[in-house]
């Protein structure tokens, strides 16, 4: 069960930052409509929940409790307007997230997963996990619709499934990323 959760998830978080690879800088804040969220909006909330289950086992998060706020499930709309935080620092916090978080469940015991690691959740981790890749996976399903109505009607996710993709999935993107993260 440990290696599937975290396999799953790994191939979540892959579609999800291949969402948003070669999107052009411009996009990341336009709104499709008056009361959307934006897909820099969108990145943003589902690194604040990796964020928060990294936090379990360390103590502190990452995002500031400004960002927090800003990234939070039922913010109003008229907050997300504008984008006062730098695109790009975002994701790289995002890849030191992820990183730890992934570090973190790789050593865990397998019994650890059957158990509760958070007063505040009261879920078993396994079930704390399914929910994190269901929940990245839905909103990453909200950025291809929306690169498909911006910038190219052919858009797709769901790669990755074997580990060999995922990995050069991931080293492209990083390509990418390392490339053009200043453009952002």
């Amino acid at each position: 069960m440990k290696d599937s959760l975290i396999s799953t998830l790994k191939i979540a978080e892959i579609n999800f930052l291949m969402s948003f690879k070669e999107i052009k800088p411009e996009l990341i804040t336009k709104q499709i409509q008056k009361n959307t969220n934006h897909i820099a909006w969108i990145v943003g909330h589902c690194i604040a929940h990796f964020d928060w289950y990294l936090s379990i086992y360390t103590g502190n998060k990452l995002l500031s409790k400004e960002e927090l706020d800003y990234y939070a499930y039922g913010v109003e709309k008229n907050e997300v307007v504008t984008f006062p935080y730098s695109f790009s620092e975002l994701v790289d916090k995002h890849l030191q997230i992820s990183d730890s978080f992934f570090k973190k469940l790789e050593t865990l015991p397998k019994e650890k997963f059957d158990e509760i690691p958070s007063e505040e959740r009261k879920e078993k981790l396994s079930d704390l996990l399914k929910r994190i890749t269901l929940h990245i996976m839905g909103h990453t399903g909200q950025i291809v619709i929306l690169r498909r109505m911006f910038d190219n009607p052919f858009w797709g996710f769901v790669g990755g499934v074997q580990v060999e993709q995922r990995e050069e999935f991931r080293k492209k993107w990083l390509v990418w990323w390392k490339q053009n993260k200043h453009n952002y």
